[in-house]
């Protein structure tokens, strides 16, 4: 396993070192991000200096404690917070405002309750998607999660994973360069969140977007991501930064049990401050 501070290009894959790559997948790049908020009698500056890049159908996550500014950098992304240093770039252009190439998925489903399964799978359709060619994609993508026999379902009538994987669902169905993840599978119960890593992972192998992934959960950023970006702050008083990049070299699928990745998991659990007891 290898860590570095250094950004890699290209993630690894299974097959000749590469993973094959979706023509949807755009790089996504901080340039020097920096974010500070007015608060009376000035600023809170919550990042300074974040620079990285990731490669077209790489998966990268952000860990770091709470309140260093992971959810900020994903929102930043997204075109959701004006950046006050510094770019955010989407493929070649500057992220200035919500971008079509871009999806969302949330900790919580956010479905419509009056909606069909299939119905809330086909908000997330690009604008002026021709009927037919709607109706088939979310019957795909449906397909692709495992819910082709709910799609006549209402929210009340399914899980909480199910609504989940609906909501991934809707955000793939944009067909996005770029998926930014907000700790998606939080609410869960241990093994439904085992299983939606998986299912991630399984539909990300069938079309390899650019994927951002914010969690609390230092395994879950090992098990799923290419590169892992800690963010974390020198003083308690001081914005946060990267503290280091972390480059796992494993293809997947991944054993969990790996003892390497099991020592790593210690090692940044010890720099997040948190006793590891497993």
């Amino acid at each position: 396993m290898t860590l570095n501070s250094a950004v890699t290009d290209v993630p690894t894959s299974e097959k000749n070192g590469r993973r094959a790559v979706s023509t949807a997948a755009v790089p996504l790049s901080f340039e020097d991000v920096g974010q500070s908020f007015p608060v009376p009698g000035g600023t809170h500056e919550v990042l300074r200096g974040v620079s990285f890049t990731a490669a077209p159908g790489e998966i990268i996550s952000v860990i770091g404690s709470s309140g260093c500014g992971k959810s900020t950098l994903l929102r930043a992304a997204a075109g959701l917070n004006r950046i006050t240093a510094g770019t955010v770039r989407i493929g070649e252009k500057a992220v200035t405002g919500l971008d079509p190439r871009v999806a969302i998925g949330f900790q919580e489903p956010r479905l419509l309750p009056w909606r069909t399964v299939a119905d809330n799978v086909a908000l997330g359709l690009p604008q002026g998607t021709k009927k037919s060619e709607g109706a088939a994609s979310v019957a795909s993508l449906l397909d692709l999660v495992g819910l082709g026999e709910y799609a006549t379902h209402r929210p009340k009538e399914i899980s909480g994973g199910m609504a989940q994987r609906v909501s991934l669902a809707r955000a793939l169905a944009r067909n996005p360069g770029v998926l930014l993840l907000d700790e998606p599978f939080g609410a869960l119960d241990a093994l439904t969140r085992i299983n939606m890593q998986d299912l991630l992972l399984d539909v990300h192998r069938q079309d390899p977007t650019t994927i951002l992934l914010v969690t609390h959960d230092v395994e879950e950023a090992l098990y799923l991501s290419d590169r892992v970006i800690v963010l974390g702050k020198d003083t308690p008083e001081a914005p946060a930064t990267i503290q280091r990049i972390v480059t796992v070299d494993r293809s997947h699928p991944r054993d969990r049990a790996d003892a390497e990745i099991t020592a790593l998991r210690s090692e940044l659990l010890a720099e997040l401050g948190v006793e590891d007891n497993a």
